[in-house]
């Protein structure tokens, strides 16, 4: 577990994990959508960040908590959100 910073931003272990959760969410999508058009991945993957940094919200961030909140948000449907 990492703490939250003071300031109000995320330290860089939470944002370490906040990275790990969406490497684990994209790869995710990916399979569930591998005849996607990949020209819009880059707003996909966008709109899924922020959907993650909204879920990791202001408590400290741990890895299984927030994986598992991201996953059963239905990836595949803020992934697809962007378009």
């Amino acid at each position: 577990m990492s703490s939250f910073n003071r300031k109000g931003g995320f330290d860089p272990l939470d944002l370490e994990i906040i990275d790990l959760v969406f490497e684990v969410a994209w790869a995710r999508f990916e399979a569930l959508e591998p005849d996607r058009d990949r020209s819009n991945d880059d707003e996909r993957a966008t709109a899924l960040r922020e959907h993650i940094f909204a879920l990791a919200g202001c408590a400290p961030v741990e890895f299984d908590a927030l994986s598992e909140k991201v996953l059963a948000s239905n990836t595949q449907k803020v992934a697809a959100r962007s378009l």
